[in-house]
């Protein structure tokens, strides 16, 4: 049983009022999902739809699955971080208030029968062992043709200087 996720954080909603939002697709199939979503007149609406169309194209990135068999495993919405903002008010005070905000987690999964089949995406990687006295010798080599080369270059340059005179 293969499992997929999206995630989305620090959303500017609070996370009762997207609970209403992942409470009506919880456990529906994606494609029912996608059809009531744009119906659903919440701020939270769009924001959902399109991290579930983010977790469909996950799963189709990493397994060979179709849409109509993908499931709405779960959907977490959890609090996120609390914006702490003050409102002016009588008599030169300030009233604190707080701008809240969500974390949503959609999972989904295969539907019972249906046909996954795993994209392998192998790294080849060769490894190459360097002997460490192999390289310090190509390294002297190299740091002696250098200095071998600057000095060229400083009596080509002298012997300019000289000429000219």
């Amino acid at each position: 049983m293969i499992e997929i996720k999206a995630k989305l954080n620090s959303v500017k909603v609070s996370q009762k009022k997207v609970r209403l939002v992942a409470g009506a697709v919880r456990g529906l199939s994606v494609s029912q999902a996608l059809f009531r979503l744009p119906v659903i007149f919440k701020k939270s609406a769009p924001m959902i739809e399109k991290l579930l169309r983010s977790a469909v194209a996950n799963a189709q990135d990493r397994y060979e699955v179709a849409v109509e068999d993908l499931m709405i495993k779960s959907i977490i919405v959890n609090k996120g971080m609390d914006l702490k903002r003050f409102k002016p008010a009588a008599f030169g005070r300030a009233h604190p208030f707080r701008k809240h905000s969500a974390h949503i987690t959609v999972v989904l999964t295969a539907k019972d029968g249906a046909k996954v089949v795993s994209k392998v995406k192998e790294k080849k990687v060769e490894a190459e062992t360097v002997k460490l006295a192999d390289m310090e010798k190509t390294a002297k080599t190299d740091t002696k043709e250098k200095k071998e080369k600057l000095v060229k270059k400083a009596t080509k340059t002298e012997d300019k200087k000289d000429n000219k005179k």
